[in-house]
């Protein structure tokens, strides 16, 4: 990072990818940050991208590979969930104990996996597709949201949070997922089938801190999962 630099930073490709969900905490957690774009990954090319690929030769990427989260004194941290469950617990969204962390883990565990279910269908041919679809979709995804439904309602009343009695980096987690499905046209299937959740969706959409994330112009386009 620039000597110069006074706050930290992360670098991802062009698009909302892995790295959204660390977005979403940062804006949460109201931190300022500066969001590098390294530019229009190609899986294809064995240059992915010039900006990448000098972060890269300088050594600065652990694994090869970003998302990267630098910090003004020199501190470095790539793979999307380190630097999540560093931004929360250096800010204070990772409960108030080590049973709390271990259920916020919990539930980060868990979207990631039906995220990356769903977000599989964006590299599908047309035939895995036709197969693959209904399954994910048509039963892979009521059970999961069926899970995040109980879940929620056995924290309390049900009207607040996943963890504890305010604000983690599960809700933070769950509420990017329940937007992807959202921007993907399932929100009437939310709305009348997972009421608790999609009033949970609707209440973390009024957080002044993550609703000025949401409404910025500098955001990336949805994750259109059907055409990629």
């Amino acid at each position: 990072m620039n000597a110069q630099s006074s706050l930290p930073r992360l670098s991802y490709f062009t698009g909302r990818g892995v790295a959204e969900k660390i977005r979403l905490l940062l804006a949460e957690s109201g931190t300022e940050y500066e969001d590098i774009d390294l530019g229009v990954y190609d899986v294809q090319a064995k240059v992915k991208t010039p900006a990448f690929e000098a972060i890269k030769a300088a050594g600065m990427l652990a694994f090869d590979k970003v998302p990267l989260w630098e910090e003004p004194d020199g501190f470095r941290v790539v793979q999307s969930l380190a630097i999540l469950r560093h931004v929360a617990r250096t800010r204070g969204l990772y409960g108030k104990d080590a049973r709390e962390t271990t259920a916020c883990d919990m539930i980060i565990d868990g979207v990631e996996e039906v995220t990356a279910r769903a977000r599989s269908l964006t590299s599908l041919t047309p035939d895995q597709l036709s197969e693959q679809l209904p399954i994910i979709l048509g039963e892979e995804l009521p059970q999961w949201l069926a899970h995040f439904e109980r879940l929620l309602k056995s924290n309390g009343s049900g009207d607040g949070f996943f963890v504890g009695p305010s604000v983690t980096v599960a809700d933070t987690s769950v509420f990017g997922f329940l937007e992807l499905l959202v921007d993907n046209g399932l929100q009437d299937l939310l709305e009348s089938t997972y009421p608790g959740l999609f009033g949970f969706f609707e209440r973390m959409k009024q957080r002044p801190n993550l609703a000025r994330h949401l409404a910025s112009p500098k955001r990336h386009p949805a994750v259109q999962l059907l055409n990629g």
